[in-house]
């Protein structure tokens, strides 16, 4: 039976990656899980147009890496988060936190592969300094502006 993996099975499959497996073990142990689908024609038609459409993002991204790069560098992204009595931040930020602000406010669309924390994750109320990497020669360094909730 030939299945479509959505997520990582060690030793079996990658996510999006297509395969052919024993039918009773997808049904047993893939299927329940949501780990894998079967690959009906509709499904693999589906996959080759997500194929297609994440091809064409990462081309259109690296043509055009540098225009981005100088769009984004030095921009600011402010959050505002909430504190205990001690002024310490309740949560913090992560990857995907900014990857959606991202999108919010350029409509650029970008993977966790893009970010660059060298602080790891955002904790203080502070301006923080991080950098989007487009490809090997085109990196923005943004910063991450974390206020108090008032």
């Amino acid at each position: 039976m030939r299945v479509l993996f959505l997520k990582h099975v060690i030793n079996v499959g990658k996510p999006w990656e297509i395969k052919e497996v024993k039918p009773g073990y997808a049904a047993n142990m893939l299927f329940p899980q949501w780990l894998a689908i079967e690959l009906t024609p509709e499904a693999e038609k589906k996959h080759k147009d997500k194929l297609k459409k994440d091809e064409k993002h990462r081309m259109e991204l690296i043509e055009n890496r540098h225009i981005i790069a100088e769009e984004l560098n030095h921009k600011k992204l402010e959050f505002i988060l909430k504190t205990w009595a001690n002024h310490k931040v309740y949560w913090w930020i992560w990857e995907k936190d900014i990857i959606e602000e991202v999108k919010k406010k350029f409509k650029l669309e970008l993977t966790k592969k893009h970010i660059d924390m060298p602080d790891g994750h955002l904790k203080k109320i502070w301006e923080h300094a991080i950098y989007i990497k487009l490809w090997k020669d085109a990196m923005a360094k943004i910063f991450i502006v974390i206020n108090e909730e008032k």
